[in-house]
């Protein structure tokens, strides 16, 4: 059991709901000062306190006293020259930052075009969703016999499992995001 991870939960349904140390203290029937006392982290609750925090705050007593597995694992991505998976010489240049796995969903990737042009894609498997995002510029997504053309600030969701390629032969370069997820 982790009394830090207890004490940053309370705090933060508390704050969430915006609920003072009374309100709680209120409908759980533990004192405003234990429960200030757990979330400093100055005292460790008894098993019968945290049932009654659980109940009042309308949440299983597993949930307030085992962190979610993996939940204190922070992991800083950014676009690199080592996560580059698009062609070296092609004027589109792609960074996967996040490749599907256990715990994510999906791939996640960062792109921009560094001159005017255009890319391919293969076929993802099937089902596969992508999502992408339009951060700049303006691009046109051909999906079979389609062609959308996304302006700034617009995104757009299109099953990938078809051969699809980007164009920006004009006007600002695009840059932009974009994730596959994958139905299991």
């Amino acid at each position: 059991m982790s009394f830090e991870h207890i004490s940053m939960f309370i705090r933060g349904y508390r704050q969430a709901n915006g609920e003072s140390l009374q309100a709680l203290a209120d409908r759980s029937g533990v004192s405003r000062s234990m429960i200030a006392q757990i979330e400093s982290g100055q005292t460790s609750p008894t098993i019968v306190v945290l049932a009654k925090l659980a109940e009042a705050m309308n949440i299983r007593l597993g949930d307030l006293v085992e962190p979610p597995k993996g939940s204190q694992q922070v992991q800083v991505v950014e676009p690199s020259e080592e996560n580059i998976v698009s062609k070296r010489d092609s004027p589109f240049v792609c960074h996967q930052l996040i490749a599907k796995a256990p715990r994510t969903p999906g791939d996640f990737y960062r792109f921009y075009f560094r001159d005017h042009g255009k890319t391919a894609f293969s076929a993802n498997v099937a089902g596969s969703q992508k999502t992408l995002w339009l951060e700049t510029g303006e691009l046109t997504i051909y999906l079979a016999n389609e062609a959308i053309t996304l302006k700034e600030s617009q995104m757009v969701m299109f099953n990938a499992s078809a051969p699809h390629r980007f164009e920006n032969r004009a006007g600002a370069l695009a840059t932009g995001v974009f994730f596959v997820t994958y139905r299991d």
